[in-house]
């Protein structure tokens, strides 16, 4: 088991050095503000949680805000978990209780999120914690734990009612136990229910704009890229013809083992929460893969009850590939902000809207973003135009048309694993 961590240390270590992408940024910016401000200005409009953000704060003060140091919580909760996915085997009565954790360990989807400097590996590994708590009846460490949760990643919450329901159906006489347990939890609702509040209106009013389709609403390949997504991570071919084929077989594959696994408390980790997740997605939408990484711990454990040698090496193969791809070729990997910020140099880039900031502010290039007033009151001689997600915060274009107005000739465009940039010089 010790080897097992050290690979999957490894294994995370490679290429953590990567830009921060959009949502990192966002993280590396929210760990300097004050409390107060951060209570105040960010809060009400994000749609997390605070926790995370506060642990990495105080992390960030004692280690710096550069990426590696930004991503280190997120490789140890990373590590955390592949040790909490073996003891729950063991406690199960796994015949190999080895091999989920080793499964977990050279996951592709895990290792990407095991390096990124958001929430979802900090919810995995409390969800994985608070079933192994649940298992040996540890009341108080459960009871602790579901505030934890709740404070870390709303959608990982969904583990409370897939273990209320194994509970009710197969576990009686823990009905009492669960349901007093769960008293810290509503304590902790109720304190943190104003901002909730906040951050529910905030979310809502999104839901006529080209974003909400994004944060992942009830549709069939939203449902599909879950599971796809867990098979073979973060990776994909660029011909669909070949890719639907590979993943077809794969899919077969993975159903034929897990549809063999019998354990009712890891089916409903797995089965309940996907279940209640799709339900809540046609008010909300959270039906997005990285959001249930919770439940990835719970794929692996049911895969690993097949006593079959050939099926867990063949797992093992399907996830190295996954992994060796994503660690290897920069076009899986993340949009490369840090690049594009030593592009633009001294020069000014717009925006077309203020929300895509943090990636350049972090990079020191804050000063450097114009906006469109600025474009109308101002010559500059070269100026730098985000192309990035454009059609979602300026469907018309708006932005691109006012700066061909005023003369501005486009000179080059760039592309950085999904930044993209335009460069226009002012030939008048």
């Amino acid at each position: 088991m010790y080897l097992v961590l050290v690979l999957g240390l490894a294994l995370r270590l490679i290429s953590l050095n990567q830009s921060l992408w959009l949502d990192e940024a966002t993280t590396a910016l929210v760990s300097q503000m004050n409390l107060a401000d951060f209570f105040t200005k960010f809060m009400s409009a994000d749609f997390h949680p605070p926790l995370y953000y506060l642990i990495v704060s105080l992390w960030s003060t004692v280690f710096g805000y550069s990426e590696i140091a930004l991503r280190a919580p997120s490789v140890i909760f990373g590590v955390l978990t592949i040790y909490t996915v073996y003891l729950i085997a063991k406690e199960t009565k796994n015949k190999w209780p080895i091999v989920p954790a080793l499964f977990l360990a050279t996951s592709g989807l895990h290792i990407y999120y095991s390096q990124e400097a958001r929430m979802y590996a900090m919810a995995t590994w409390l969800v994985s914690y608070l079933v192994l708590s649940y298992i040996r009846k540890k009341w108080v460490t459960f009871a602790l734990l579901l505030p934890a949760i709740f404070l870390t990643d709303y959608v990982s919450f969904l583990i409370l009612p897939a273990l209320f329901m194994f509970t009710f159906f197969n576990k009686r006489s823990e009905v009492k136990h669960f349901l007093i347990s769960c008293i810290s939890f509503g304590l902790t609702f109720i304190i943190w229910l104003p901002f909730l509040s906040k951050q529910l209106v905030a979310g809502r009013s999104i839901k006529e704009s080209a974003w909400w389709n994004i944060l992942g609403p009830v549709t069939f390949k939203n449902v599909a890229l879950i599971p796809t997504k867990f098979m073979i991570g973060r990776v994909g071919f660029e011909n669909k013809i070949i890719y639907g084929i590979i993943m077809s077989i794969i899919s077969v594959f993975f159903a034929y083992v897990i549809g063999k696994a019998k354990n009712r408390l890891v089916w409903s980790w797995f089965g309940w929460s996907l279940v209640f997740g799709i339900c809540l997605s046609f008010f909300i939408p959270t039906l997005t893969y990285f959001r249930y990484l919770f439940i990835l711990p719970a794929f692996y454990l049911l895969l690993s009850e097949t006593k079959s040698k050939v099926f867990i090496v063949c797992i093992l193969v399907i996830n190295l590939l996954g992994s060796y791809f994503y660690l290897t070729r920069e076009r899986f990997q993340r949009e490369d902000w840090r690049q594009a910020a030593k592009l633009i140099g001294n020069e000014n880039i717009v925006f077309p809207n203020d929300s895509q900031k943090e990636a350049l502010t972090y990079y020191d290039k804050g000063n450097q973003i114009i906006s469109g007033q600025q474009l109308m009151t101002n010559s500059y001689q070269t100026v730098w135009l985000s192309r990035y997600v454009w059609n979602i915060f300026d469907p018309n274009d708006k932005t691109r048309s006012k700066l061909e107005d005023l003369g501005y000739k486009k000179t080059g465009e760039y592309n950085f694993n999904g930044v993209e940039l335009w460069k226009y010089e002012n030939r008048d």
